[in-house]
């Protein structure tokens, strides 16, 4: 069990309530209508030195935005389509990914919730390292929501094949996703690396659901042998948002008892299988956090509060071959191939 100490916050309840910037020409076929109405209104708020949480109305999805990121495939009547969550470096975490599943034929989309919400002109470290998960987590959810409203609504995709990849803390919302969507529009759900910590997780799921983990991934451990699937934290830094499904943060929150930690994703992905629910897991050889970043790195970092902790990324070519395969198994298993 892998305890997070660099994340422990002030009790949230008294509050609530190094990359460059990346855009892309818009791609968002013509006709689309901008949707100016889902603008946030929200700002920083430092917890402590150099550490922050988010406060403020949150922003949903606005297609017109410039860090919307949204593709057709050639010669394709009606592709299914792909919506990456990303993690808490902003887009660039699943830059790599995006590309991948629009050349297996599926339209795709990718959004940068922190430049939905107005925040502009950070790093993605800064975003990695120094903002709250449940922060992160609840700006990520609110626009993956609105975006997959979005996309129901659309006439040039497939409406019954709408599919969701997350990483780390994007891996997070879209397990809480699985708990929301219509199993109408959404046939299944990649979450890999999946962090406990923030929103909690959800008690029960509607859609099938693939947790993938590198056998390297100990990005955030104290450890090196502390893997991701371990992870665990202090309740306390968990919140309720009224915006998540039932979960662990009901129970497990800022209001448990000091010593209280979250479900591990081992322990929780037991839970749902002891209710029979549609979760799988896999683990993948020569992979760390976040296969398509990048070339395999093992290496540690310097958090915001000065702790050196495990950062782990990426995967050897092979090992990204073989995530690939098999995601797109899950997806075939799950309505993928469907021709009616």
């Amino acid at each position: 069990m892998i305890l997070v100490r660099f994340l422990l916050l002030y009790p949230l309840a008294l509050l609530l309530m190094t990359h460059p910037v990346l855009t892309w020409s818009q791609t968002i076929p013509p006709g689309a209508s901008c949707r100016p109405e889902q603008h946030g209104q929200a700002r920083l708020v430092e917890l402590r030195p150099n550490y922050f949480t988010v406060q403020g109305q949150l922003a949903g999805f606005d297609p017109c935005n410039p860090h919307v990121k949204f593709r057709l495939p050639d010669g394709v009547n009606l592709p299914p389509l792909m919506i990456s969550v990303h993690g808490g470096g902003g887009v660039k975490d699943v830059l790599g990914s995006d590309a991948e599943f629009y050349r297996q034929g599926f339209a795709t989309l990718a959004f940068d919730a922190y430049e939905m919400n107005g925040f502009s002109g950070r790093s993605s470290l800064f975003w990695a390292r120094q903002v709250t998960n449940e922060a992160r987590q609840r700006m990520l959810l609110t626009t993956a929501w609105a975006a997959v409203q979005w996309a129901m609504a659309r006439a040039d995709i497939d409406t019954r094949r709408i599919y969701l990849f997350g990483i780390s803390n994007g891996a997070a919302v879209v397990a809480n996703l699985a708990a929301m969507v219509d199993p109408t529009h959404v046939k299944g759900i990649i979450a890999e690396g999946i962090t406990p910590i923030g929103l909690g997780l959800p008690a029960d799921i509607r859609v099938p659901l693939m947790l993938a983990f590198g056998k390297l991934d100990n990005f955030g451990s104290p450890r090196a042998e502390d893997m991701r699937w371990m992870l665990t934290g202090s309740c306390r830094q968990n919140i309720r948002f009224a915006l998540s499904p039932s979960g662990t943060s009901e129970n497990c929150s800022g209001d448990s008892p000091p010593g209280h930690h979250t479900p591990t994703p081992l322990e929780w992905a037991g839970s749902l299988q002891g209710k029979n629910q549609p979760i799988e897991m896999a683990f993948f050889d020569e992979m760390a956090h976040n296969a398509f970043f990048g070339p395999l790195s093992l290496q540690t970092a310097r958090w915001g509060n000065g702790e050196i902790l495990h950062s782990s990324l990426g995967a050897s070519d092979v090992a990204r071959r073989q995530f690939m395969l098999a995601m797109m198994d899950f997806l075939r298993r799950h309505g993928l191939g469907r021709t009616d």
